[in-house]
């Protein structure tokens, strides 16, 4: 398989050598000229134009910011004969206009790898950062995935697929990703307000802690561009978490235990990745 991967960072750059590793040939692009030699360290091919390899690949992976991806479908569109069109991004309804340009002799694949880190760039990218990870396989964009295809990238990625809706994926996705980030982000504000009364804070946190903050501590550029492409959905689910909270928060003030804390180990059960679905529907 040849592919072509545009977007060297975090999630470009770990499909990058994930590819590698499974001996394909992998063509790399990125707009940062710094991340083109280290790409080519580790085996990516970076000493041709894009606009030439366009031509000979079987597959251009998309990992770019989500307001350009259209600019990137129409540049592919012109400069391409054909070939698998496989987008990344988290967000995925603001695209269909972008999806809707893709006819054949091209084809799309939308694909969601549920895996990353709160650091960004290439120089953390990673072969195994999807390895047993759900990867979503959004189906309703117009064009029927193929499943021989989507067979070889779980392989290559060692992702469990899931099978989604595209009306469905963004709304999953504020409450499953962005919603989270927002309480995760929340908790570390609040624990800097304590600063001035316990500036010892930062020395005494555990594992529960660090576990909980972690995707709060990613890049908030990156999370600004995520939230505002999904801003209606993550409204409604941000309001129902504060709705919940504040519920709790009555409790509490009067002696209370929250009665829906006592379910939450059980809801986490359901998480696990032996509950995972991975079956073709």
């Amino acid at each position: 398989m040849r592919v072509g991967v545009i977007g060297l960072g975090l999630i470009g750059g770990s499909i990058a050598k994930a590819c590698l590793k499974a001996g394909w040939t992998v063509f790399g692009y990125d707009v940062n000229a710094n991340v083109m030699p280290m790409a080519a360290d580790h085996g990516v091919i970076v000493n041709k134009r894009w606009e030439e390899w366009a031509q000979d690949v079987d597959q251009i992976v998309l990992s770019v910011p989500i307001n350009k991806v259209g600019q990137w479908v129409e540049t592919i569109l012109e400069s391409s004969h054909g070939c698998t069109i496989v987008d990344v991004s988290s967000v995925k309804t603001s695209l269909s206009a972008a999806y809707a340009q893709i006819r054949s002799p091209f084809s799309l694949l939308s694909l969601h790898p549920m895996a990353g880190k709160e650091v960004r760039g290439f120089v953390h990218s990673n072969a195994d950062l999807f390895s047993e990870h759900p990867c979503l396989v959004v189906k309703g964009t117009g064009l029927d995935p193929d499943m021989p295809v989507i067979e070889q990238w779980m392989s290559v990625l060692g992702s469990v697929p899931v099978w989604i809706p595209l009306e469905q994926h963004d709304t999953l996705m504020a409450i499953v990703s962005h919603t989270p980030y927002l309480i995760s982000a929340a908790i570390l504000v609040l624990a800097e307000s304590y600063e001035a009364r316990f500036p010892l804070w930062p020395h005494v946190v555990g594992t529960g802690f660090l576990d909980v903050t972690r995707i709060g501590a990613s890049d908030d550029q990156l999370w600004q561009e995520i939230l505002q492409a999904n801003q209606e959905n993550i409204k409604e689910t941000f309001s129902a978490f504060t709705h919940l909270v504040q519920k709790w928060n009555e409790d509490i003030q009067q002696g209370k235990w929250p009665k829906s804390l006592g379910q939450s180990a059980a809801i986490r059960r359901k998480a696990t990745p032996k509950r995972r679905l991975s079956d073709r529907p």
